[in-house]
């Protein structure tokens, strides 16, 4: 997803900057691949924060959160509400990355070093519950729903994303 050219502004104009995004959503598709795709979204964002998070570390969490959201929502829908919300949930993610994304990515090896200890540096996979312990003690909102969607996807590098948002989301986020 490319980034809106004009970066000055708040989320109202950084959004009317949108005109379109790509088509990917899970119309069409039955419940089951509906409920994959998200998955993989709600992954994909999660990993992305990793290299991309730096660019705005509050607003781009809810490129994953959002998504995740919808995820955990499914099973009180009916199912043949599981496609459009994938869609919404897309459209969502696509906009804040749209909206927030920066310049250019952090090292993947840059980003890692953020998080407190050196084995995340050297790409060992950081405990779970030490992660979310970490995000709970910074308090803020965004970084434990961040630290919680990244539990969900439970890999080494959506974990070392989870503690890089703690890093970059300052004391006092919004």
């Amino acid at each position: 997803m490319a980034a809106v050219p004009d970066q000055s502004a708040g989320i109202r104009h950084r959004l009317a900057q949108l005109t379109a995004l790509p088509r990917w959503g899970a119309d069409g598709t039955d419940p089951d691949t509906a409920r994959a795709r998200l998955t993989e979204l709600v992954a994909a964002a999660t990993h992305r924060y990793a290299t991309h998070g730096h660019g705005e570390p509050v607003m781009l969490v809810h490129a994953a959160t959002a998504p995740n959201a919808v995820l955990r929502a499914l099973p009180a829908l009916p199912r043949s509400l599981w496609a459009p919300s994938v869609g919404a949930a897309w459209a969502a993610s696509a906009a804040v990355t749209a909206a927030y994304t920066p310049a250019a990515p952090a090292a993947y090896a840059t980003g890692a070093a953020y998080a407190t200890g050196a084995a995340y540096a050297a790409g060992a996979a950081p405990d779970p519950g030490e992660v979310f312990a970490r995000a709970a003690a910074h308090g803020d909102d965004h970084a434990i729903k961040f630290a919680d969607t990244a539990l969900d996807v439970g890999d080494p590098l959506a974990l070392t994303a989870a503690a890089l948002a703690v890093e970059l989301i300052g004391p006092d986020a919004a």
